[in-house]
């Protein structure tokens, strides 16, 4: 079959790969729709909603079923699935998340497992985090902390999303007791762009975590904060100068949008690739960030690893069910060293602007190409993986 979406794999080169195109979406091209059709490929969409999701599989011909339906050959849901579902998984099926990713995506499970690696592995080769307590449990530990660097310190939820619940401390009696919360040290000397703090949005494809197979997509987004840094105290509680989630800063009278989709360094969110163009032009060593960024990646999910692997090894049936994207929410300090701040389970897709589409569509493509699918037809099973560009493998052996 001579088609555009069809490539063909294996030592034979008899296994048909499908390639999805992010140009589909806009183009609605009946001969790409032609190949899921004729395979019969199925999804079903649960407790989220991604329009993005849906118009790619859609115009690469899979068709929607309903949740309660269990012939499909994706399921794209927005948390985690019950053992038993896990359990009921056939070879050919394939779902976005893998058992325990709550290690990774949960503040406090994510700080715990750096923390283990830390004293395992040495505090300096895992030094990818601030400083971090779990309150009220570890109060004692962080009020000796104080005494030696009086902040400000940061207060986050330990299971929130999109900034909500997060702002800045000056003093351990600002801090409730009644409910698990992380404080960590604030990064007071982040990397400034026009004055503006800014932070970044990666996004990481797992396929596997026995054995270990991680994806770092090319692209992200850089998210800025609206109102100019200023480490004074006195301004300790502006959000819009403090935090650069764009659920906070789109609510800021200061923000600015871009209508564009071909300019990437204007307004309050620029492509990763115009930030590093940027700090290039400005002197910076962009190739040691990127390397240190790899690194920070496949040293979070080391930490999770052995977690998440037992997992599977109990509830998922097949090597080949589960895949994941995280959403990896990074800062970098003055002096050019890479922070994580969060793993994100299920990152936005939603698409605000033009250039969110054209990121998010472009890497959402790829990733499915990557994670493939596969349908059953008759005796046969066709199964659809393939085509790497632009993630880029990185594996555990690029640790340093």
């Amino acid at each position: 079959m001579d088609h555009p979406c069809i490539a063909w794999s294996g030592l034979s080169r008899k296994i048909p790969v499908l390639v999805f195109f992010a140009e589909a979406i806009v183009s609605k091209d009946g001969n790409i729709r032609s190949v899921g059709e004729r395979y019969n490929l199925a999804f079903k969409i649960v407790r989220t909603e991604s329009r993005l999701v849906r118009g790619l599989l859609t115009t690469h011909g899979f068709h929607e079923i309903h949740p309660n339906s269990n012939d499909f050959n994706l399921m794209w849901t927005g948390s985690h699935l019950k053992p038993y579902l896990l359990r009921s998984l056939q070879d050919f099926q394939k779902v976005n998340h893998f058992p325990r990713s709550y290690e990774l995506t949960r503040k406090d499970r994510l700080y715990k497992n750096i923390q283990r690696m830390q004293q395992s592995h040495g505090f300096k080769n895992f030094h990818i985090v601030p400083q971090t307590f779990v309150l009220p449990s570890e109060y004692q530990e962080f009020c000796s902390s104080f005494v030696k660097d009086q902040g400000p310190w940061i207060i986050k939820p330990v299971a929130s999303s999109r900034g909500r619940g997060i702002y800045l401390v000056s003093n351990p009696t600002q801090i409730p007791m009644d409910e698990n919360i992380l404080v960590s040290r604030y990064i007071n000397n982040p990397l400034l762009i026009d004055d503006f703090k800014f932070d970044v949005r990666l996004y990481v494809l797992v396929t596997s975590y026995d054995p270990l197979t991680i994806y770092l997509y090319e692209e992200g987004l850089a998210r800025f904060a609206t109102v100019k840094y200023d480490c004074g105290t006195k301004n300790i509680k502006n959000q819009f100068m403090h935090l650069t989630n764009y659920s906070v800063n789109k609510k800021s009278s200061d923000y600015v949008s871009c209508d564009d989709p071909e300019v990437e360094d204007y307004g309050n969110k620029w492509s990763m690739s115009a930030m590093l163009r940027y700090l290039k032009q400005e002197g910076k060593d962009t190739t040691l960030l990127m390397s240190q960024v790899e690194d920070l990646v496949i040293k979070a999910v080391l930490s999770a690893e052995l977690q998440i692997a037992t997992a599977c090894k109990m509830f998922v049936p097949h090597r080949n069910n589960c895949f994941e994207l995280y959403g990896f929410d990074v800062l970098i300090d003055s002096n050019l060293k890479p922070w994580l701040l969060e793993v994100n389970l299920s990152p936005s897709l939603a698409c605000d602007a033009p250039l969110d589409l054209k990121i998010k569509a472009s890497m959402i493509s790829d990733m499915f190409s990557i994670v493939g699918d596969s349908a059953h037809k008759g005796r046969y099973i066709y199964i659809f993986f393939k085509r790497k560009p632009p993630y880029k493998k990185v594996t555990s052996q690029n640790a340093n």
